[in-house]
């Protein structure tokens, strides 16, 4: 289903060319963005030293292996950051990084949280575009496009 922007909607009218170029290419950009953020938040936690203090919060949580948590976290930042870019396994690892999100807004930064405090607002809009995700898949542009069939 394709989506036109009609030139009377318009209050400039020929920018509806333009905008109706784009329009396929926008749920792609948004993704490789997506996923190009969470790359460098992964990193550090599988290769350098940052698992030891991210595994403070799973400590806070009462959770068994907090750095085994704080392991896995970075692996779904690092190599779910990298698949969401090429839109492989777009649906699970957006669930995966929508939930991350969602517990960093909740269950890190609340009760504290606020608009414009500890940056909350942040986790909370990055859990939603995620989600947007698992709901929208990878799009036209991806490599889960070319399998037989997706999540």
């Amino acid at each position: 289903m394709k989506a036109y922007i009609e030139n009377e909607r318009l209050l400039i009218p020929a920018l509806a060319s333009l905008y109706n170029g784009l329009n396929p290419y926008v749920w792609t950009v948004l993704r490789i963005v997506l996923g190009l953020w969470m790359i460098p938040h992964g990193y550090p936690k599988l290769f350098m030293d940052d698992a030891i203090p991210a595994s403070k919060n799973f400590i806070n949580f009462g959770w068994d292996e907090p750095l085994l948590w704080a392991y896995f976290i970075g692996a779904v930042e690092f190599f779910g950051g990298i698949a969401l870019t090429l839109g492989i396994g777009t649906r699970l690892i957006a669930l995966m990084l929508s939930f991350e999100m969602f517990v960093i807004a909740f269950a890190v930064l609340y009760p504290q949280w606020g608009w414009g405090k500890r940056g909350m607002e942040y986790a909370l809009l990055l859990g939603i575009l995620y989600f947007a995700f698992v709901i929208k898949g990878a799009g036209k542009f991806s490599l889960d496009r070319m399998l037989p069939k997706e999540l």
